[in-house]
């Protein structure tokens, strides 16, 4: 009896053994992630950010991996909601917020969140504005408002003059106020006025911008040296343009286009002929660059040495203006409405006009012309 007592003993130990050790496999090719949700303090933390938050179960997950939260201790994410809420943040504006920043959740009102929303209100930042910029730029409630929101606002302040053009820069570019902009802008505009490119137009680029003038100088330098050798005078408009161009892409970038452009049928000289009358022109991708030479070459029947004349073709649309306007050309030719000539120029007119003088003017002659343009920038076809 104590033999096969002995044996079922050892027979158990083995079956325990074998089993604890398949349990450590399974949970060492388990993700750690799926491990942590079954916590407790994770569980209410997922259900929390699911239930109170408005947050998707799969984002409540993602999120639970950078923030704890305890049931026992609630009050402060239930306060940091209702402070939110105070301040115009809607179910959507809180959701999107806690997804991108889920600690806002631990962040203190007194000494944080406060002082910040009551100075930006300050700045003209109300109403819908507030929760607007929060969640476009989520670091700002990380960043010091004495260290860079303040500081941020008060040299731009410096630089455009009026509130009104403070409040559309951060709104086109909120991520402004997490940056020591007068440390990284300030040596940049003091290189550019040495060099004696006027300062409404370094005032514009700022307001506009911004990114181009918070660039390392090193890279300014050498751009400003490009568009000069290029034949760019400072203190002329155009000369920001090409500085533009040029800081939008490295050398080895603008080369490349080029070389895509002469494989074109372009020669160098044409290109930087045009890249002079508009140095934006540049900017384009290779592959908009090739999309637009083969609708001129190809549909149009035009020569690349004609394209180069007007190098806002490449920076046009294709399919959302100059198709749609060939189109329109191209049934007003076939009706024998307008001559075939001149094609290019009306191309390159204004919006409004080219809808007056083409379209509408032209509409009783060929009913339904209005629709077939109009469907035609939507990318929907209609037979003419």
């Amino acid at each position: 009896m104590m033999a096969k007592s002995f044996v079922n003993v050892g027979f158990a130990s083995a079956l325990e053994k074998m089993a604890t050790t398949r349990l450590r496999s399974i949970l060492y090719v388990i993700p750690s992630r799926f491990l942590s949700n079954a916590a407790p303090s994770s569980s209410f933390t997922v259900d929390y950010l699911v239930k109170s938050c408005g947050l998707p179960m799969e984002s409540a997950l993602v999120a639970s991996r950078k923030l704890q939260l305890d049931a026992k201790k609630n009050g402060k994410p239930e306060s940091v909601l209702q402070f939110l809420r105070s301040h115009g943040f809607t179910d959507a504006h809180i959701s999107t917020l806690v997804q991108k920043r889920p600690t806002v959740l631990h962040c203190r009102i007194s000494n944080n969140l406060g002082p910040k929303f009551e100075f930006l209100n300050k700045v003209g930042f109300v109403g819908k504005q507030l929760p607007d910029l929060i969640v476009s730029n989520p670091l700002l409630v990380k960043s010091s408002l004495d260290s860079y929101i303040k500081p941020s606002v008060e040299y731009l302040l410096l630089l455009l003059g009026s509130s009104d053009k403070i409040m559309s820069t951060i709104k086109r570019s909120s991520w402004l106020l997490s940056y020591d902009l007068k440390g990284n802008m300030q040596p940049n505009i003091d290189f550019l006025l040495g060099e004696g490119i006027p300062r409404t137009y370094i005032v514009n680029m700022v307001y506009a911008h911004p990114r181009f003038i918070l660039i390392k100088q090193s890279r300014m330098v050498q751009a400003v040296s490009t568009c000069k050798k290029l034949g760019f005078e400072p203190k002329s408009r155009m000369f920001m343009h090409a500085l533009r161009s040029a800081l939008s892409m490295s050398d080895a970038t603008m080369k490349k286009k080029i070389e895509v452009m002469k494989s074109m049928g372009w020669t160098e000289e044409e290109i930087l002929s045009a890249f002079r009358r508009d140095p934006l022109c540049l900017s384009c991708s290779e592959e908009k660059i090739r999309n637009a030479m083969d609708f001129y070459v190809n549909t149009m029947k035009l020569t690349p040495s004609v394209v180069i004349k007007y190098p806002k073709f490449i920076m046009h649309s294709i399919e959302k203006r100059m198709r749609p306007r060939y189109n329109v050309l191209q049934i007003l030719v076939s009706k024998k409405l307008i001559s075939g000539t001149n094609l290019c120029w009306q191309l390159t007119i204004t919006e409004n006009k080219f809808v007056q003088n083409f379209v509408m003017k032209y509409g009783a002659d060929v009913p339904g012309l209005f629709e077939k343009y109009e469907a035609s920038k939507l990318g929907k076809r209609k037979d003419h």
